[in-house]
């Protein structure tokens, strides 16, 4: 949860505030982009004709429109050198594209999911979460080369426009299923660009991005290991997502859908290309190039995020903390806190909006819940910081929205906190964990001295393995609850149940 990001809210009826406003086109254009004028023009990637584009020029004024709202949704992960280095293998790749006279530009979005999007000529993104299950350049050439396939054949051009609606129910309903930031974007707007392009057009951008990466001199059999890494992590995702009760957070592409290449592809690969033999010097792979430049990235939530330890969050930036009941499901996403019990019949979300300037707590929040019906408001002080606190009798995503939600806002610095909780109504018409709402609002405070330290995020190490390394003894370091030993092995590509060779570099966490 960054600073100074003012959210919609998803508990209860709420007045439109001026970030809202600001991000309507977004949630309305960039999953469907404008349409650009008719017409047939010959696409060099795909042999055929492109139809209902006119022209780059308009396409890519509106990429660089979508470009500034993403960087303001998502966030660029703030590492000079993470950026430079993608930057660099992309471009590397987009030369020997069927576009190459064209500007590229490749951006880490900081995300832990395992993603990555194009809008059209020529942005790309890849989320950090992406970065951190690869295990060679390579593989990372492999992926953009699949993007540049996207934007070279005109898919996102040849997308027809289609308008996205975020309505509260649907994002409540998805607060209840536990999604991470980039499912939440896909619920309120950006769901065309995330979730792909078909079937059709996801393997033709397959056969592109080999295409390119191996003209670029990358082993075009590195591809393979992507689409391993895809089946294996959807096959843990779908395994671990049905024991937490949630929906399974799965990237757009078709990588998990269809048969890893074989020779026969890997040799079309080549053929188109033009290109035979290895080059001198040989194919390029780069795992311990890749992992080197990697060591030190971020890994969950990133420093600018804020950093979730067990029941307690921390913010450097913003300088606070504040900490959940025990046993709860913390997600900590883009724009929001969320945490919900188990059997998510509670739930509680912690935002911030800017602390107006000539207007108390109690004006604020009511302002914010005009036309509501409340009861039992008063006054509060967190801290040394004066709050307000009131119950709205309806708009709950339990009980399909006629239960209770307890509000709270807490000025804190030059920010104003925003509590909301519900879940089944008490006798009395509060919510049954009305106290425990209370109870976490109650905790917000000033980082002390000492608790600076965990507010730095957990970041990837790459060592070298001897024969006696044993995954188990990284393990206990990974920051999940359960599934440590497995996270780690997808992340090296060594799910299920293998151990990396004698003198390999892999990643830990620590």
């Amino acid at each position: 949860m960054p600073r100074h990001i003012v959210v919609k809210y998803a508990l209860g009826p709420l007045a439109e505030t001026s970030m809202m406003k600001r991000m309507r086109p977004f949630l309305f254009v960039v999953a469907a982009t404008s349409v650009f004028i008719a017409g047939c023009v010959s696409n060099p990637a795909t042999g055929g004709k492109s139809v209902g584009v006119g022209g780059m020029d308009g396409e890519k004024k509106t990429v660089q429109k979508h470009h500034q709202e993403i960087v303001k949704a998502l966030g660029l992960y703030d590492d000079q050198a993470t950026q430079e280095y993608v930057n660099q293998v992309g471009l590397s790749v987009a030369r020997v594209s069927d576009l190459p006279a064209e500007e590229f530009k490749f951006f880490v979005i900081d995300d832990d999911a395992i993603n990555a999007f194009t809008t059209g000529c020529c942005n790309i993104y890849v989320n950090r979460g992406l970065l951190v299950s690869l295990n060679s350049e390579a593989e990372l050439a492999g992926v953009l080369g699949h993007e540049i396939g996207h934007v070279t054949a005109r898919h996102p051009a040849r997308r027809q426009a289609r308008g996205v609606a975020a309505s509260l129910g649907a994002m409540a309903a998805a607060i209840l299923t536990g999604s991470n930031a980039i499912g939440q974007l896909a619920n309120i707007g950006a769901q065309a660009w995330m979730m792909g392009y078909g079937r059709e057009n996801e393997m033709e951008a397959d056969r592109l991005g080999m295409k390119y990466m191996t003209k670029a001199g990358y082993n075009p059999e590195s591809i393979g290991a992507v689409f391993d890494m895809f089946k294996s992590g959807e096959k843990f995702e779908r395994q671990r997502a049905a024991a937490e009760g949630r929906e399974p957070r799965l990237y757009h592409g078709v990588f998990s859908s269809h048969p890893s290449p074989d020779q026969r592809a890997v040799q079309a690969a080549k053929g188109a290309a033009n290109v035979k033999d290895a080059p001198d010097g040989g194919w390029l792979v780069r795992h311990d190039e890749y992992l080197t430049t990697l060591n030190g990235i971020a890994y969950g939530s990133s420093k600018a995020q804020g950093i979730v330890r067990d029941n307690r969050f921390y913010h450097a930036d913003m300088n606070i903390t504040v900490a959940f009941p025990r046993g709860w499901t913390i997600d900590n996403m883009r724009d929001r806190l969320i945490a919900f019990t188990p059997k998510k019949d509670a739930v509680m979300q912690v935002m911030i909006d800017a602390k107006p300037d000539k207007q108390a707590p109690r004006e604020f929040l009511l302002t914010k819940l005009k036309g509501a019906s409340t009861m039992k408001g008063e006054p509060l002080t967190v801290n040394g910081d004066d709050g307000y606190t009131i119950i709205t009798r309806s708009g709950s995503p339990i009980d399909n929205g006629l239960g209770p939600v307890r509000w709270a806002v807490v000025y804190h610095g030059q920010s104003a906190y925003i509590f909301a909780g519900a879940s089944r109504s008490a006798m009395n018409g509060v919510p049954e964990v009305d106290g425990l709402i209370l109870a976490t609002t109650s905790t917000l405070r000033t980082l002390r001295a000492s608790e600076f330290p965990l507010a730095e995020p957990y970041r990837i190490k790459v060592v070298k393995a001897t024969d006696k390394t044993r995954l188990n003894d990284y393990a206990t370091d990974m920051p999940e609850d359960k599934f440590k030993k497995e996270t780690l092995e997808l992340i090296n590509a060594l799910y299920p149940n293998k151990a990396p060779a004698a003198g390999q570099l892999f990643k830990v966490v620590e």
